[in-house]
């Protein structure tokens, strides 16, 4: 599935360099979702498997997990400069040749690297094949469960900041005197999202010593606390902006392995693939709808022309998480 969910990438994005309008960019589009989809999460599952104690909270899966998530944060972050100098340099068509060559070169790791292994506790593989998983184990598993609410909390912020992170920034520099005319936006975002590596790696091991779910709402009542305040610090002093759009950063991208890691500990022997997927589909439907209602209260607000404007649409991200930060203390707070 890993290998497919590569090649699937490697068409999608070697072929958005053809695409001539917006159906065929749509189409090249779906394609890197559906990708992205069958490479990361699943991606998650395959740690597990081969981490000894991925169930036990005293094992290394966990730790594991957080490692593997914060590749994420290194490569995506990295994506955004590497993407502006690239098409700069040689036209907007190649800065997608990069990403395809970088899942046909994961698709050849995996081949050679990745060897099958039986999970423990893994079912009859000669089960009939499901389309669509029985969640039904997964959300009878209270702590599981709190961990799945927060992962589509969870992007629906992470998505929603990186979606629009590039857009207020040049809006921010376009307007405020105290910010340079040559102030490099795509370089200050890769550096705002490169810092979720050692703040992934920190959300992990401080789950691992003192418990995920209690780590996992301190780091997001904490990111709902800086996000509510983020966009409207774009009409205060310039360390103010630049100090919370820091924080928010930081707090953002520290849920993702502590996340990852509770719920890889939280699922239940056997039910692991399951919990992930579960997992994963609530990631990627937060990822769909939170970008999507940021821009529909930017647009109700102002259309992004004011401060008061993006402090309401960032602040929709805070309220999200939040709900995210009591599902965990409510679900989560005395499992692993």
């Amino acid at each position: 599935m890993l290998i497919l969910g590569a090649l699937i990438n490697v068409a999608g994005y070697g072929g958005m360099g053809f695409a001539d309008g917006f159906w065929s960019a749509m189409f090249f589009r779906t394609l890197q979702g559906l990708g992205l989809a069958w490479t990361f999460m699943p991606g998650v599952k395959a740690i597990a498997n081969r981490v000894a104690g991925a169930n036990n909270i005293s094992g290394n899966g966990g730790r594991a997990t957080s490692l593997y998530v914060s590749s994420f944060a290194v490569c995506s972050s990295f994506s955004l400069v590497i993407a502006a100098e690239i098409s700069t340099a040689f036209g907007w068509q190649w800065a997608f040749a990069l990403p395809a060559i970088s899942n046909l070169a994961a698709a050849v790791l995996i081949l050679i690297l990745l060897p099958p292994v039986v999970p423990a506790g893994a079912v009859d593989n000669k089960a009939p094949f499901k389309v669509v998983p029985n969640f039904r184990p997964v959300l009878r598993n209270r702590t599981a469960l709190g961990y799945v609410i927060a992962s589509f909390t969870h992007n629906f912020e992470s998505l929603g900041v990186r979606a629009w992170t590039v857009t207020f920034l040049t809006w921010a520099a376009a307007t405020r005197p105290d910010i340079p005319a040559d102030f490099n936006v795509p370089l200050v975002a890769t550096l705002l999202i490169l810092i979720g590596v050692p703040t992934s790696l920190a959300g992990g091991e401080l789950g691992h010593r003192i418990g995920y779910g209690a780590a996992a709402f301190l780091v997001m009542a904490a990111s709902a606390l800086a996000a509510v305040f983020v966009g409207f610090s774009a009409a205060w002093t310039l360390w103010a902006l630049v100090g919370l759009v820091l924080a928010h950063n930081v707090f953002v991208l520290a849920d993702s392995g502590v996340l990852s890691g509770g719920a890889v500990n939280a699922a239940a022997p056997g039910q692991a693939g399951n919990t992930v997927a579960a997992f994963g589909a609530a990631a990627a439907a937060g990822g769909l709808v939170g970008p999507v209602i940021f821009g529909i209260i930017l647009d109700r607000t102002g259309g992004g022309q004011t401060a008061t404007s993006w402090g309401w649409a960032f602040a929709s991200l805070g309220v999200a998480i939040f709900v995210g930060a009591l599902a965990v203390r409510l679900l989560s707070w005395r499992g692993p």
